[in-house]
């Protein structure tokens, strides 16, 4: 789920620094005070970090697991900040951020275990 999460953040934000016309919202949207060009290139470092931690947690690293927790709460707090820009991926990633929030709180031990086994 990180990687898809990582993989949608590169999306939204190359979408957001190639062709920002078709985001829904406008500047004044935002609830912080960024152009769309910086909310794209957090987009799309976030998506790039998320989808390196995610293999992380594949492979069962242990540091993996603290990092997916902070960059989950990061990704969800950007997204709230980006809801009135395009309301439905925000949406629909701030579920995702809390499905990966719980599974690796609740799972990301099991996952370490059977791989350091």
């Amino acid at each position: 789920m990180l990687v898809l999460l990582g993989g949608a953040h590169l999306t939204i934000g190359s979408l957001a620094l190639i062709r920002p016309e078709s985001l829904e919202g406008t500047r004044s949207d935002l609830l912080f005070n960024v152009s769309l060009t910086t909310l794209g290139w957090i987009h799309i470092v976030l998506g790039a970090v998320l989808m390196i931690v995610g293999a992380g947690l594949m492979l069962g690293q242990v540091w993996a697991r603290g990092i997916a927790i902070v960059l989950a709460c990061v990704a969800l707090v950007i997204n709230f900040a980006y809801v009135g820009v395009y309301p439905i991926w925000s949406v629909v990633s701030i579920g995702l951020c809390a499905v990966v929030l719980y599974a690796t709180v609740a799972h990301g031990g099991e996952l370490t275990r059977a791989y350091h086994h």
